[in-house]
């Protein structure tokens, strides 16, 4: 799909990864809805296309609901979403107090698993409505799923969320295909976005040690690259793609 001139929802879009996905898409010509609970002054420059912001908790169905409607008012169509926005939270089995781990394992849930459930369904029955483009196709899901959901985590709250998000996508792709709707997942490794940035630099320095080459964080840009690939190569559907570096934990 040529993003240019397309209307994209992106989730989480305000900062991190999302961010990155912003920038790529507005840049190449796309109208981006950013669903974030960030505020405005923390989004990147438009580039060649148009954002707009929606302060929206990806886990209310009728604030999404109203967002991708005003998007559509506004643009005219949904044509790509893009689902970054997440939390990450202990949850561990045996942790001190009973009611938060409970509370930290379902909340993460809720955010990163049901939130993108959520906005993939609202933006889906948009996409499913435009006219049929090259190959029949009408619209493009890219969600974020993560290593932690392939490999070991330090979170089961993280690592089961992620996991959903990977089982999900690849799922759904088969339902959205005949609807000329491709879904992909990406699963970044370690990336250079305030989840690891609040990390002690010894920690980080630890993870960065586990990446083949290059022995780096990523780059949000990097993550947004790929996104912007997976929207405009029609042959990219049902894949879960590692973006890690070779990292293994």
């Amino acid at each position: 799909m040529d993003v240019n001139g397309k209307v994209c929802v992106v989730s989480g879009g305000a900062s991190g990864l999302g961010r990155g996905a912003v920038q790529a898409l507005a840049e190449r010509g796309a109208h981006v809805a950013v669903l974030d609970l960030a505020g405005p002054g923390a989004l990147p420059a438009g580039g060649e296309g148009n954002i707009a912001h929606y302060a929206c908790d990806i886990t209310d169905d009728a604030a999404v609901a109203r967002a991708v409607d005003d998007a559509v008012a506004r643009w005219g169509r949904i044509d790509v979403c893009v689902n970054c926005a997440g939390i990450v939270a202990s949850g561990s089995l045996l942790g001190p107090q009973a009611q938060d781990r409970f509370e930290a394992f379902r909340r993460t849930v809720e955010v990163n698993l049901t939130g993108t459930f959520i906005v993939m369904a609202r933006t889906a029955e948009r996409m499913a409505q435009n006219a049929p483009g090259p190959d029949g196709e009408r619209g493009v899901i890219v969600n974020t799923s993560s290593i932690a959901a392939l490999d070991a985590s330090s979170s089961a709250a993280y690592a089961a969320s992620k996991g959903g998000v990977a089982s999900l996508s690849l799922t759904v792709a088969r339902e959205l295909g005949a609807h000329g709707i491709r879904v992909n997942a990406i699963a970044p490794g370690f990336m250079d976005t305030a989840m690891f940035n609040a990390l002690p630099d010894d920690w980080t320095a630890s993870l960065v040690a586990r990446t083949v080459f290059p022995n780096r964080l990523g780059d949000p840009a990097e993550f947004g690259a790929l996104v912007l690939h997976l929207v405009e190569n029609r042959f990219f559907n049902a894949a879960l793609i590692r973006f890690d570096a070779g990292a293994r934990v």
